[in-house]
């Protein structure tokens, strides 16, 4: 009896080795994950040059400025927008925050803003939310509030150069 179940126990162990699910050879290392892409630039690498990238980077703004002009200028068409006054203001609100990047961007290259103060606060994420007309009116006021703190040194500064430049008290006014 006992040489039956050395017999079973060898051949059970002989086919189990055999088997497809058992692995015949050592299972390969895991291999490291190949590193992220290196985001490519708009500069072919063998142009990269201050001067060459500066004239790429500076065709944004133009870009920028001409598609504005045009969104601007364009009628509207089948899925435009009801601009209610909630929605104005909660666009507005929303451009303001947009332009306090570029008006402290200029503020600092002339040095009318310096050091920490040139440093922008963490930008809340409704300013990367479309525009909508359903954002309730104490949200909105809350959020102006935020656009007012934030971009007042840097109004502060450039309304200040530009009464000085240009000799006139009101250079700033909007009453």
């Amino acid at each position: 009896m006992a040489y039956r179940f050395t017999v079973a126990v060898a051949l059970a162990s002989a086919i189990a080795a055999c088997s497809p699910q058992t692995p015949s050879a050592p299972a390969p290392e895991k291999t490291a994950e190949a590193p992220p892409p290196v985001q490519q630039g708009n500069t072919p690498p063998e142009d990269l040059d201050p001067f060459v990238v500066m004239i790429g980077a500076e065709r944004w703004t133009v870009i920028l400025d001409k598609a504005l002009e045009g969104a601007r200028e364009a009628p509207g068409g089948p899925g435009a927008i009801d601009e209610t006054d909630l929605y104005r203001a909660d666009a507005a609100t929303k451009s303001a925050a947009a332009s306090v990047i570029e008006l402290r961007n200029r503020v600092c290259r002339k040095g009318l803003v310096t050091g920490d103060k040139c440093k922008l606060p963490e930008w809340p994420a409704w300013t990367l939310e479309p525009p909508t007309g359903d954002t309730p009116i104490e949200e909105i006021d809350r959020r102006s509030g935020w656009v007012d703190t934030v971009m007042a040194p840097f109004t502060e500064a450039g309304c200040a150069a530009g009464r000085a430049a240009t000799k006139d008290e009101m250079f700033c006014s909007v009453e």
